[in-house]
């Protein structure tokens, strides 16, 4: 039932963490991770087919205050005469002064690099509706150029730019480029309308843009600001930079003073807090970096929600099974390799193949099941303590309790066949001792015996099953399996008769009666567990070796014996190698309830210290000596 409730609650964990998922909550955190692999990978070195002019204070200072006369940008487009394409990232929406005008109009219109203009969708809102309305550069000057295209960048929610809208699908009856891929369908030497929408994205001759016309396209950053070589427009206008350093290149023409703030965030600066190095990106260097993902065909994908949650969902059913059934130490150390392994698969897809999924969700999910499969198996592994300690703790020495706790599957309810050797023990005369006796003398005798009693069955390692009025019953060999459990219990009789003499010593200098008590051992196959209803269990053993040791022990009156063990456990005294010499036979009796007559021996025990060879005859360390009877027998 506790397993089951454990599922439950799994599931019910699974469960939410597929629906916050689904609903993005983890969407901020989710874009963290996914600048952290561009941090992981690092900058690279950024495409040489792309060099940036920018407008700086410098160059403010050195020309003068902005704007400045269109004539100005076409004296910088004859000193750029050798690129193949040069792009405006400055937005000529409204007529200058006239000769500057013509001037700049010229220049766009001569032969050389093509021209590409910059345009802007504009939003506003009408009767509760958003209208978009695209703004573009006035039209002597947009007919002059080779193509517009329109510089709106997108952000996420945290006001960081990863990708570009490649073109917009609702002004005109085809697809409308960005300034970017404007200026790389130019470079490649097409016109915009050669740009159209298929089934895989946006194509252009060879040119392939994957876009299903709704979502950006993730840009391949090669690294933070400045990361493309970048000149002054002062310099270059004035001549201090070599012709040849724009000789076929895509130029990229846009302002980076502050004044404009036109600087945004990338996957490599993600905060404003602490930049270091990496600084912001102007505007002009996030349409480099859009062009160089265009040109060289490397983007970055999303994984589609159904991948992601498959993913999520692999990853807490993987945690269960890796870690159900581990130590805690254990599952941490399976829980932190399952944590890795996700990263390194994660990042390799994203590196290698261009695939983005969701890390967090999935490690958050990770840690949750862990966390939860773990709580569940120390309360699980805390009632199991509880409840061997409730059953064992006062039947069996603490560390066969300590092993059962270890290892809770070794008393099942309903109980299991296992070879033992049972002992029943009994005082005799018990009955004529208490007369006359008050109660509370009778219950404190009884208690200073069975003390005795208890404590040598369990130092060889026996349990006490029960206690039976005056008499006791122990089993060794069980609940944990022992290959000498005959050996245990033949040594722990001749101990129990021995503590007996002893507390007879006492109690005669008291001047109290003594005791003398009768032993049965038998062994062979028993049913042993916890038997009984989940109210009221009780660990014991069932079956005809447990009702053959008790008729062996009432058999010691007849033969005035103290000990008598049967044929079976002498077999397996022999098996066990223990020294047998010394056992005399009484003979064969029958047994009420067994069909055949059961031969039985008895034996006086004693020992001396040794090792553990010490059980061999022929080493004389440890012997069975014939019967004899306890004093007063």
């Amino acid at each position: 039932m506790r397993r089951s409730r454990r599922y439950v609650a799994v599931v019910v964990l699974l469960a939410v963490m597929l629906a916050t998922a689904g609903l993005g909550l983890w969407e901020r955190w989710e874009l963290m991770l996914y600048d952290t692999w561009f941090g992981l990978r690092g900058r690279e070195t950024p495409d040489p087919r792309i060099v940036l002019v920018e407008i700086d204070d410098a160059s403010i200072r050195e020309i003068g205050p902005f704007v400045w006369p269109r004539s100005v940008h076409a004296d910088l487009i004859t000193k750029l005469a050798s690129a193949r394409v040069v792009g405006w990232d400055l937005l000529l929406d409204a007529p200058g002064d006239p000769a500057g005008d013509e001037a700049l109009a010229r220049a766009l219109k001569a032969s050389g690099p093509a021209t590409v203009l910059a345009s802007t969708f504009t939003f506003s809102q009408e009767n509760g509706e958003w209208m978009q309305q695209l703004q573009q550069p006035w039209s002597p000057l947009a007919a002059a150029s080779h193509s517009t295209g329109f510089i709106n960048t997108p952000t996420d929610v945290d006001n960081v730019v990863r990708g570009v809208i490649p073109a917009d699908l609702n002004t005109f009856a085809r697809p409308y480029p960005s300034f970017s891929l404007a200026v790389t369908l130019a470079y490649l030497g097409l016109d915009v309308d050669d740009l159209t929408l298929g089934p895989a994205g946006l194509v252009a001759g060879h040119l392939r843009v994957p876009w299903n016309g709704a979502s950006r396209v993730l840009v391949d950053f090669a690294g933070p600001g400045r990361t493309f070589p970048i000149y002054r427009y002062a310099d270059v206008l004035a001549g201090r930079i070599d012709p040849q350093t724009f000789r076929d290149k895509i130029v990229l023409i846009g302002p980076t003073s502050p004044l404009f703030h036109d600087e945004y965030n990338n996957p490599f600066t993600r905060s404003n807090l602490v930049l270091g190095a990496a600084l912001p990106s102007p505007g002009l260097e996030l349409h480099a970096n859009a062009i160089a993902s265009f040109l060289r065909g490397r983007y970055f994908h999303r994984a589609g929600t159904p991948l992601n949650l498959l993913v999520l969902l692999l990853a807490g059913a993987g945690t269960v099974l890796a870690t159900r059934r581990l130590r805690p130490w254990l599952g941490t150390a399976a829980m932190l390799g399952m944590a890795g392994g996700l990263a390194a698969i994660t990042y390799w897809l994203w590196l290698s193949m261009g695939l983005w999924l969701n890390f967090l969700a999935p490690l958050i999910t990770i840690a949750l099941t862990f966390t939860l499969v773990t709580l569940s198996n120390l309360i699980e592994a805390e009632l199991n303590r509880r409840r061997v300690q409730e059953l064992f703790g006062r039947y069996v020495p603490p560390e066969v309790v300590s092993e059962l706790v270890q290892h809770p599957e070794m008393v099942p309810l309903g109980g299991q066949r296992q070879e033992v050797t049972v002992i029943f023990s009994d005082i005799r005369g018990f009955t004529s001792y208490s007369e006359g006796q008050a109660p509370e003398t009778v219950v404190a005798r009884l208690n200073e015996y069975f003390t005795a009693m208890t404590e040598v069955i369990f130092r060889h390692g026996g349990t006490l099953d029960k206690y039976l009025g005056d008499g006791l019953m122990a089993l060794f060999g069980a609940p944990v399996p022992s290959p000498h459990h005959a050996r245990q219990a033949l040594k722990a009789a001749g101990e129990m008769l021995t503590r007996v003499e002893e507390l007879n010593q006492t109690w005669a200098e008291r001047g109290e009666k003594l005791f003398r008590i009768g032993i049965g051992i038998n062994s062979g196959p028993v049913l042993v567990g916890n038997i009984g209803s989940p109210r009221r269990l009780e660990y014991t053993a069932i079956g005809e070796e447990v009702n053959l040791a008790s008729r062996l022990e009432s058999l010691n009156k007849e033969f005035k014996t103290s000990m008598i063990i049967s044929e079976r456990t002498l077999a397996c005294l022999e098996q066990q190698g223990f020294a047998t010499a010394g056992l005399r036979e009484l003979g064969t009796v029958a047994v009420r309830g067994l069909e055949q007559p059961v031969k039985i021996f008895t034996a006086h025990f004693s020992s001396q210290e040794g090792g553990e060879d010490g059980d061999r005859a022929e080493q004389g360390r440890e012997t069975v000596h014939p019967a004899g009877n306890q004093p007063g027998a």
